[in-house]
């Protein structure tokens, strides 16, 4: 996996569908192939078109950006989530307006015993809110590698529009993460040093490899996954904090529909 990638709308490129994958949507790939260890696609569905996850060698987690879909006899609006554990599957159909899906997935075996589909809709998301006197970051936990039969991690995060950091403040902020990560830019925008993007925009970034960014004058949204637990955030600057235990002190455990079975 490279170091840092950054992969915009028009690097994404269309592909047939994959193996796990089925349907009549089109599907556009972000990051796949052999040499990464996590991979991206987009399932763009017009109305009433379908795309299956699974079954996969990997758990997935798929996350609808825009629209909604149905699943499983389950309505999944904006902001809702769903894992697809290996070994299993699971049917997503657009409703009327289409669709667009995130599907993020561990390109090996996952830990777990796999076998069920998990549905989080938006309503039901364990989500932080700004604290008075902070920055005014929000966010919501979809994924926690806690689940006893897959390991898939992937939370939100919201900066408001705004957040005029300085140079130091944003220096302070460079960190690494232990494991190979995605962001993908859900609203707003991402600045990387002196350049802007916006929604649609990708990030691979390799484990242990130092980064940094900040939110655009619109604020930014975006999606972080991991195929596995998340071990230490490092900072440049010499500190640690567990990101586990981060997100245990500011929500509770995403609490899953009935899992249904392969």
């Amino acid at each position: 996996m490279a170091k840092v990638a950054v992969l915009g709308p028009e690097r994404a490129r269309d592909v047939a569908l994959v193996a796990g994958m089925a349907g009549s949507g089109r599907l556009r790939a972000y990051v796949d192939g052999a040499g990464n260890s996590i991979h991206l696609h987009v399932a763009e569905l017009g109305a009433g078109e379908t795309v299956t996850v699974g079954p996969m060698a990997g758990d997935c987690a798929a996350y609808v950006w825009q629209g909604a879909v149905s699943a499983g006899g389950v309505a999944l609006d904006t902001g809702s989530s769903a894992i697809v554990e290996r070994g299993a599957s699971l049917e997503l159909s657009a409703g009327e307006e289409g669709a667009q899906v995130l599907l993020f997935s561990g390109a090996e075996a996952g830990s777990g015993a796999g076998g069920h589909v998990h549905l989080l809709p938006a309503a039901d998301v364990p989500r932080m809110a700004a604290e008075a006197g902070s920055s005014g970051v929000s966010g919501g936990l979809h994924a926690d590698s806690a689940c006893e039969t897959c390991a898939v991690w992937l939370h939100e995060n919201h900066f408001p529009a705004g957040m005029d950091l300085s140079a130091e403040q944003a220096e302070r902020g460079v960190h690494s993460h232990t494991e190979d990560e995605i962001i993908f830019v859900i609203g707003g925008d991402i600045r990387l040093g002196a350049k802007i993007y916006g929604p649609g925009t990708a990030l691979a970034i390799a484990a242990d490899t130092l980064y940094g960014f900040t939110a655009g004058p619109a604020g930014l949204s975006f999606v972080n996954f991991r195929a596995a637990m998340p071990g230490m955030i490092s900072f440049a600057h010499g500190a640690q904090i567990s990101e586990t235990g981060y997100w245990q002190e500011k929500v509770p455990r995403p609490v899953y529909l009935s899992p249904l079975a392969a």
